[in-house]
């Protein structure tokens, strides 16, 4: 029997490009989304589900129902989240609440509910994670923590798992052509003040937003890196991929003081 993969996110971008490279590889895919109906492929080996990743306690009978249903899970790609953006004083606390719970609590629920699983195909695990957990930008404050949060766990989960015969990879990704800067903006619009202190330069926070999609990598071509990485080098803590990853990990090294003038120029502070 092939191998089963569960791919967190497929309805669009890096999600949707990793299902179809995993199949490529012959694997059979658990593809979960918002709304699985609208995948815009099929293959006899795509199982399309859907999955709602505020409701974690659902995910231990999701995952016994899949093992019933398709076969044992042998790799988790932790895919889906979202950007929340804007000054992060004033991002609305609850908002902040959503944005973790998206990005690490979700990541980490879904890994304890499929552990079993995972414990008897000698499993892996892929955390996408993102260079922003090492450089913390204005305005993506609340991403940047959600990254840098889900790198500590992908840390505690390689060296904890690793005894049970279980491989934990985390991706640091750089810029990657999706629809990740559409979703961010109206998250941003959703969330900005009208009376912000920041309303003259909200041009640039707006910037922000989308900056992953300026001059980013195709999801395809990043898609096939990582696959080959967890079927090939599951052993590699951290894989870096996609526009950008090594300038801006160079970047999060400078002396804080001088990041701080760098990025306060580059996204409009200096203006205030």
């Amino acid at each position: 029997m092939k191998p089963t993969a569960l791919v967190t996110g497929c309805g669009a971008g890096l999600g949707l490009a990793l299902a179809k490279q995993l199949i490529a590889q012959s694997w059979r895919v658990i593809a979960t989304s918002r709304n699985p109906d609208t995948l815009p492929f099929s293959h006899p080996d795509l199982f399309p589900v859907a999955l709602d990743l505020s409701a974690p306690d659902t995910f231990p009978a999701l995952a016994n129902q899949w093992r019933e249903d398709i076969g044992p899970i042998s790799l988790l790609i932790n895919n889906a989240g979202y950007g929340q953006m804007g000054p992060v004083i004033e991002v609305p606390w609850q908002t902040l609440q959503q944005q973790l719970h998206i990005n690490v609590v979700a990541p980490l629920a879904l890994a304890q509910a499929v552990l079993p699983q995972l414990e008897d195909t000698a499993g892996t695990v892929v955390n996408i994670g993102s260079v922003s957990a090492h450089l913390t930008t204005p305005f993506a404050g609340s991403y940047c923590a959600s990254k840098s949060a889900l790198h500590s766990l992908n840390d505690a989960m390689r060296r904890e798992l690793e005894p049970l015969g279980i491989k934990v990879q985390c991706v640091m990704a750089g810029g990657i052509l999706s629809n990740f800067g559409q979703t961010a903006r109206e998250e941003l619009d959703k969330t900005f003040p009208l009376r912000s202190r920041y309303q003259k330069i909200v041009d640039h926070i707006r910037e922000r937003a989308e900056l992953s999609q300026k001059n980013g990598s195709p999801a395809e071509s990043v898609a096939q890196r990582i696959v080959h990485a967890a079927l090939h080098q599951p052993d590699k803590p951290y894989i870096k991929v996609a526009a950008g990853v090594h300038q801006l990990y160079l970047l999060s090294l400078l002396p804080h003081r001088l990041q701080d003038r760098l990025l306060q120029r580059r996204f409009g502070l200096t203006k205030l």
